[in-house]
């Protein structure tokens, strides 16, 4: 049996670790995960502190030649931006829209949690459809740590 989907293994609140997709082996939360409260846990912390934590994922252009698809996690819990900030994740000011990413964070309130995956625009198709799958499951292992689970993922939309 697998170390990390043993029900030995649990999250730091106690609750046993969840099976996942295979295709999820690869990615950097899935070794990280036990260390930080189960998702189950943090949507419910950010549903008593009314937090409704959403996720954004756009395409902006990041320089010339270069673009990038982003996520920004805006209103999380501290705890679920202590898993963000060890996966890739920084603290930035939110992007206003495809052509003006945030800027740097100065400790206002309304700052998210940003992740950029670049790619150059002249990159093969293929490639990009790859990163889109990767965004997909990024995506997908974010749902489940907000309140309003998958519904708290949004495409094509920036922080408000």
């Amino acid at each position: 049996m697998d170390r990390l989907t043993s029900s030995f293994l649990t999250h730091r609140c106690g609750h046993t670790l969840q099976e996942m997709s295979p295709v999820f082996d690869q990615h950097e939360a899935y070794l990280i995960r036990a260390a930080f409260p189960c998702p189950h846990c943090m949507a419910e912390l950010a549903r008593r502190y009314e937090l409704q934590t959403r996720v954004y994922t756009n395409m902006q252009q990041v320089a010339p030649g270069m673009a990038a698809f982003v996520v920004e996690v805006s209103r999380p819990v501290d705890e679920l931006g202590d898993l963000l900030s060890v996966v890739g994740y920084g603290r930035r000011r939110p992007s206003l829209d495809e052509l003006n990413p945030g800027g740097t964070a100065e400790g206002a309130a309304d700052e998210v949690w940003r992740k950029e995956f670049w790619f150059a625009t002249n990159t093969d198709p293929l490639h990009v459809v790859a990163l889109v799958e990767h965004i997909k499951l990024e995506m997908n292992w974010l749902g489940g740590y907000l309140p309003a689970g998958m519904g708290g993922v949004e495409f094509c939309k920036f922080p408000e």
